[in-house]
């Protein structure tokens, strides 16, 4: 009997990575709809993609673990690489104490690239399934990968208290009270926006968005940021930060959703609804 279930077992594993499907095979008929917040106007992404093709900054949102956020990112990724030479992929998944190891692979791609999660010290919270073609694109095209994202040291100074952050637009009371009432939702707490635990996480939130608008604005143009969905709305993240860093910089931000979303011109450029 157990010879029986194990070989059950086992067709049914093979069956599921049979049918995994892949980040970068997709049809961009597949890839849904892009609608602009602001005139309501929808687009279809090979209509949206000759739009956007002269945009030297461009922001893109994600939910992380959702493939077709993934696969759009990639065909939009690749498509635009195809149309202009692309300057940089900024990422929220690497911390910038690991450039020095994306610089070391981008010198000898082909040495490093069987064995790539190692060699990037990638971290297991980023699913390596769904980032592997995206974090590949630019060692295979050779443009700059940038990491944008704190590293653990600062992460902890932040949360055992640091000089807060400098800043007008992105300061603002309202920006802070919006993010906080984000990680009150998101850690499912009764907690109170003023307690000091919630204060240290905004606080945290708010340096890791400062950093991506720093690097953002310091790297080859044109250039594309891949951060989680709150990172790149208008409300609260890393816009905020580009206002004060650099006001006159125009740049667009697209989140990615389905059709159910919220969002609206406040929030972003544009919204990019796919299937969960």
């Amino acid at each position: 009997m157990w010879v029986k279930k194990f070989l059950l077992l086992v067709s049914c594993s093979l069956f599921i990575m049979g049918c995994q499907q892949s980040v970068k095979e997709v049809n961009a008929d597949k890839l849904g709809k892009i609608v602009d917040l602001k005139t309501g106007k929808t687009f279809t992404p090979v209509q949206w993609l000759e739009s956007v093709a002269s945009q030297q900054y461009l922001l893109i949102g994600e939910k992380h673990d959702n493939l077709s956020h993934h696969q759009a990112q990639y065909w939009l990724i690749d498509q635009l690489n195809q149309k202009r030479k692309q300057g940089a992929l900024l990422l929220e998944m690497l911390r910038v104490d690991q450039q020095p190891l994306v610089d070391r692979i981008a010198m000898d791609f082909a040495k490093y690239r069987s064995n790539l999660t190692a060699s990037l010290n990638w971290q297991a919270s980023w699913q390596w399934d769904l980032y592997q073609d995206i974090v590949q694109h630019p060692f295979e095209h050779q443009y700059a990968l940038v990491a944008t994202n704190l590293t653990k040291d600062e992460v902890s100074q932040l949360l055992r208290g640091a000089e807060p952050l400098k800043g007008y637009v992105s300061t603002d009371k309202k920006v802070k009270q919006q993010l906080a009432d984000i990680i009150i939702h998101s850690h499912q707490c009764e907690c109170d926006a003023n307690d000091p635990h919630i204060q240290k996480m905004v606080e945290v939130q708010q340096f890791r968005d400062r950093r991506m608008a720093e690097k953002l604005l310091k790297s080859h143009t044109p250039n594309i940021l891949i951060a989680g969905n709150h990172h790149i709305n208008r409300q609260y993240g890393v816009p905020k930060h580009l206002a004060d860093l650099s006001p006159n910089q125009k740049f667009t931000t697209i989140l990615l959703s389905d059709k159910n979303h919220t969002y609206t011109q406040a929030d972003s450029d544009y919204v990019w609804i796919l299937s969960e």
